[in-house]
């Protein structure tokens, strides 16, 4: 074959590649991460009842008024919105490890029956958390149902993953996960896993990115949501919540979280109107809709452009746009909570796919 026609026949093939980028770049749509945007998707079970979600806790051992007060907020939550509820009253394994030894019992005994009678999630609940305003339904914090990758939605705090609160979602993925989790400390014992060893396990669990469910780990199947949205603290000088949010949290006040507790505990039970809030009337349904919509937005630009490198042609700059895909998806995975990042780490795919067409039309 003549050289020059070769030369020609991949600069047409270059000159192709680049139409096909600007073509798609110019149709990538992110949507503002401004918080004060209202994203037009429509929630799937928006009034509680569109999601199968079971409550989930444990309570045993030395009898404890304030806990079994605290799950009766819960269990009264529950049953307002048709959530069932199972509470682990025995010892069934080590410390810590009753939890997600809990969880995957209930997990495997809800795939086990038919697809349209199990449920879909599993949201756990910490013995020391009180619902203070029932009017909210847990499914408006769930994923939307063409997100089907997430299957762990969770919450962090300066310390990493909470797991106080936690959804998982009943799927394989999770028994995978759950059975790793529980396995840490056996395969490797020379790791410390500190106090809330279940905890520290299920996060480094959750970073792997390798071997799991199809080979490529568990940190593409979770999101992180802002804290206080269900996982709100109180604090020893202070509730960090507002009127209208779900529940209050009291995680690291050791022996000061009695009277605090007490104290909620009088306030939902004497006076429970005073912190009940009508979902329409707090932000809630607003914030979730936009944070989901953020999301998916975001992952499939990661898709999308991903799949603009893995197609484009030989001699073709792919650099930066990988490395600004890799970012966006570690983003995604852990700072989901955090819009202003997560749209930084969008911009700069953007910005990458920008330079590289540029770049392959200089040429």
């Amino acid at each position: 074959m003549p050289q020059g026609f070769t030369r020609r026949a991949i600069g047409a093939l270059l000159t192709a590649t680049v139409l096909l980028l600007i073509w798609r770049v110019s149709n990538y749509h992110v949507p503002s991460l401004s918080p004060n945007r209202v994203s037009q998707i429509t929630k799937p079970g928006g009034n509680g009842h569109g999601r199968r979600v079971a409550k989930v806790s444990m309570l045993y051992g030395h009898p404890n008024p304030l806990y079994e007060r605290a799950l009766q907020s819960h269990e009264r939550h529950a049953q307002r919105w048709g959530y069932p509820m199972h509470v682990l009253q025995q010892d069934i394994s080590a410390g810590f490890w009753n939890k997600p030894s809990y969880v995957l019992s209930l997990v495997i005994q809800e795939l086990a029956k038919p697809a349209l009678k199990r449920m879909e999630w599993l949201m756990w609940v910490d013995a020391d958390s009180i619902i203070i305003n029932p009017a909210i339904p847990v499914d408006i914090f769930l994923p939307p149902p063409e997100l089907e990758e997430i299957h762990f939605v969770a919450t962090k705090d300066q310390n990493g993953l909470n797991t106080g609160i936690v959804f998982f979602h009943v799927h394989p993925w999770t028994v995978s996960m759950l059975i790793e989790a529980l396995a840490h400390p056996l395969y490797l014992p020379e790791v410390d896993l500190g106090r809330s060893a279940d905890q520290e396990a299920m996060a480094r669990i959750m970073a792997k990115t390798y071997n799991g469910p199809e080979g490529r780990g568990y940190a593409d199947g979770m999101a992180y949501l802002p804290r206080p949205w269900i996982n709100t603290y109180e604090w020893h000088h202070a509730y960090e919540g507002k009127k209208g949010d779900l529940l209050v949290h009291f995680p690291g006040l050791e022996d000061d979280r009695w009277p605090h507790m007490a104290n909620w505990l009088d306030i939902v039970e004497k006076t429970p109107l005073e912190w009940e809030v009508p979902l329409q009337d707090t932000a809630y349904i607003d914030l979730t809709t936009q944070y989901w919509s953020r999301f998916r937005a975001a992952r499939d630009l990661a898709n999308s452009v991903q799949e603009d490198v893995w197609l484009s042609p030989v001699g073709t700059a792919t650099s930066a746009r990988q490395e600004a895909v890799n970012n966006l998806r570690l983003a995604l995975q852990q700072n989901a909570d955090e819009p202003e990042l997560l749209q930084q780490r969008v911009d700069e795919v953007k910005a990458a796919v920008r330079k590289e067409v540029s770049s392959a039309q200089a040429e």
